[in-house]
């Protein structure tokens, strides 16, 4: 059940992530010199770092339910390997979605208040708010990953995850 799940979770994952996000930079955003520059300084940041991380998830994924036999590369955990356990990955995985897709509504909230007109310091801390939400939400689908296909390589994508949402949460907080 879980070779099936996975890869079906990454691709409504990642198309909620990237593919919204996408969809977004479409829209008729106006944005002036003093929102491109907080729009730029922070997203460029958050976006490359867990974008990767986010490939390599959906690398593990792929591995895990097509290419069984290359999984040991990863360094499973056997003794985490447990029906219960794995099931509970998928509950912290679904939390994930529902998490990520509230994330994405409220980045659209924001959007419809920067295009009534709000100044930047008050766009700088909801865009924060909002990226906030939408990492938060990788970082328990990362620890969902690791909770349902238990390996070194899972632990690794989720510790990076936390070292980098706390990197970030530094730079960015006002």
């Amino acid at each position: 059940m879980l070779q099936i799940f996975l890869p079906s979770f990454m691709i409504v994952f990642y198309g909620t992530i990237l593919l919204w996000s996408h969809i977004r930079k479409h829209k008729n955003v106006r944005l002036t010199h003093s929102h491109r520059k907080v729009l730029t300084a922070e997203l460029r940041l958050v976006d490359v770092f867990f974008k990767i991380l986010l490939f390599l998830s959906i690398v593990l994924a792929v591995v895990y339910a097509y290419f069984p036999e290359y999984y040991y590369l990863s360094g499973p955990i056997d003794s985490l390997d447990i029906p219960v356990v794995n099931f509970a990955g998928v509950l912290v995985l679904g939390t994930s979605l529902i998490w990520v897709v509230m994330a994405q509504f409220n980045v659209e909230k924001t959007i419809a208040l920067l295009n009534s007109g709000v100044e930047k310091n008050t766009f700088g801390k909801l865009l924060y708010y909002s990226q906030k939400m939408i990492l938060t939400g990788m970082l328990i689908m990362f620890f969902g990953l690791f909770i349902a296909i238990s390996s070194v390589m899972a632990i690794l994508i989720c510790v990076t995850a936390v070292v980098l949402f706390d990197r970030v949460q530094r730079r960015l907080s006002y």
